[in-house]
Parts: C-alpha cells; structure tokens; sequence
C-alpha cells in the first residue's frame, strides 16, 4: 500500500450548542510536522488532537484548523481598576487644594481615564465539546487519509511501470556489457601490437597482460548485479506495509551511484546511451517518489 503526502480533509460534528469544523491538509515534507490552528481556550486538547494524527500520518506537513461556532467559549468580565481610580482622585484633589481650579470630576470624565477598567475572559464549561472537537478531527484525517490513499494508488502505478522499463534496460545493458568487454580487448591489443611493431625492447607479453588488466578494471558486472538488486528491492518495497519513501530516497542514491559507475567505466557508445536513458528513468522516479510517505 502506498500514500501520498498530499491531501485534503473536512468534517463538521455539531450539537444544540455547538457547531464544530475541522478541516485538515497536507504537503510534502522530509518528516512529519504538524501545525495547529485551534481557539486558545481549547488549546488543552492539542496533545490528544496529535494523537489522533500520528495514529494515520506517518510523514509530512500537515496544518489542521478548527472553528467553532455557536454559544462563545468565554464570558466577558469587566471590572473598575479601584487603586487606579483612588490614585486619579487623590491627584485631583491635590490639585484643586493647590489651584483655585472651580471645577467637579463627572462619569463622563473618569470614562476617558486610561487602565480605569480591567477586562477578562472566563472560560465557560465546553465539557459537551470536547467529544465534538474529537469525533470532527477524527472524521477529518480518516477522509485527508483516503485521499491521501487515492493519490497513492496512482503513484504505485507510475513507480511500478518506471521500475519495470527500468528492469528491462538493466537487462539489456547485461546482455550487450561482455560484447563490449571483448571489443575493447581487441581494440586494446591492436594498438598495443602497432606499438611494439618500433620497439623491440619492450617485452610484450607483460604489455598485453597490462592491457587484459586494464580491460578487466572496465568490466561493469558487478554494477549491473547490484544494480539489479536494487531495482527487485524497488518492486518488493513498493508491496510493503510500512513508511516507505526515505527507504525510496536511498535506493534511487544506491542506484544513481551504480549507473555512474557504470557511465565511468564503460567506455562505449551504446553504454553511454543506455546510462542517460536510466538515469533520466531514475530522475522521474526520483520526482514521484518525493510525494509518497
């Protein structure tokens, strides 16, 4: 089974009080990375809202919003700042006992004075909203996680078509690698020969167990089997039940590290073509696979 990192997801749960919307998305991301956009005053459900996301998403950023509405969450509460206010008409009256000032203090005056009244929020019983938030946020990653899957299928598909023409041309690359093993020798031991033809001094059957080394050295076999290894890793990983697309991130780099390999020491035209052609099938590869968990 495999999933996307990419998805979207929407439940509502409500009551006679209480009307609550979650909505949930989520994008690629190396690890899995949750932001929270809840009222304040519920800010005590964040641990158990988590829980609910790490029990399905493994892996990505995933931003999660809720909104509530109905009856407020909060009473307001104003009070009168009474040290304040003694100290204004204290002040005041020190003022007129200095200052032949003819003049009364009204409401209206002491409603312009700054900090005269102190504001607060008291936080109401939500007792009956708390299983809402639970059972919408629950509903919400349930559906982020079905689209998630949906998404998932259709990278299985693509992956697993990629990794199969990619199996194909390890194959076929196999299949030419000892004609150009055999080329090469041929090539290497006629020049050699024209060589020697002007020196006599040079002993020539160490020149041309040098140049069977040499040949040796280019012979890429060893590549293509672990490059074939990783291709069946590739297919078995696509079928395993688990978080799977850092282990993707590695075998592409095991993969990319053959093919260049290969690219050094084959020194062949046809190779050559066959090392773009694979590697321009493990960059597609490599794109896709930045969208799966």
């Amino acid at each position: 089974m495999l999933y996307s990192m990419t998805g979207y997801g929407r439940a509502i749960s409500e009551n006679q009080r209480h009307r609550v919307s979650v909505e949930v998305k989520s994008v690629n991301h190396r690890y899995l990375d949750i932001s929270l956009n809840i009222p304040r005053q519920l800010f005590y459900l964040e641990d158990k809202i988590k829980q609910i996301i790490k029990s399905s998403i493994k892996r990505g950023k995933l931003y999660f919003y809720l909104t509530v509405d109905g009856e407020s969450l909060t009473s307001p509460k104003v009070e009168t700042n009474w040290p304040i206010l003694e100290q204004y008409i204290r002040e005041c009256q020190q003022i007129f006992e200095r200052y032949p000032i003819q003049n009364e203090i009204g409401i209206s005056d002491l409603l312009q004075l700054p900090d005269l009244f102190l504001t607060s929020e008291t936080p109401l019983d939500a007792g009956d909203l708390e299983p809402l938030i639970i059972k919408a946020a629950d509903r919400a990653v349930k559906d982020l996680t079905g689209m998630r899957k949906r998404e998932g299928e259709h990278i299985y598909n693509d992956l697993s078509e990629r990794n199969d023409t990619l199996q194909k041309m390890v194959l076929e690359l196999r299949d030419y690698a000892p004609s150009v093993k055999k080329n090469y020798m041929e090539r290497l031991e006629k020049h050699v020969l024209e060589f020697l033809q002007g020196h006599a001094d040079i002993d020539e059957q160490r020149l041309l167990t040098e140049a069977a080394v040499f040949a040796d050295k280019s012979n890429i076999d060893e590549e293509l089997t672990r490059l074939t290894s990783h291709t069946k890793q590739f297919a078995e990983l696509l079928d395993a039940h688990e978080p799977k697309g850092r282990k993707f991130d590695f075998l592409i780099q095991e993969m990319n590290r053959e093919v260049n390999t290969i690219g050094s020491k084959g020194n062949d035209v046809l190779i050559s073509r066959f090392v773009v052609d694979i590697k321009s099938e493990l960059e597609k590869i490599r794109e896709q696979v930045q969208n799966v968990e």
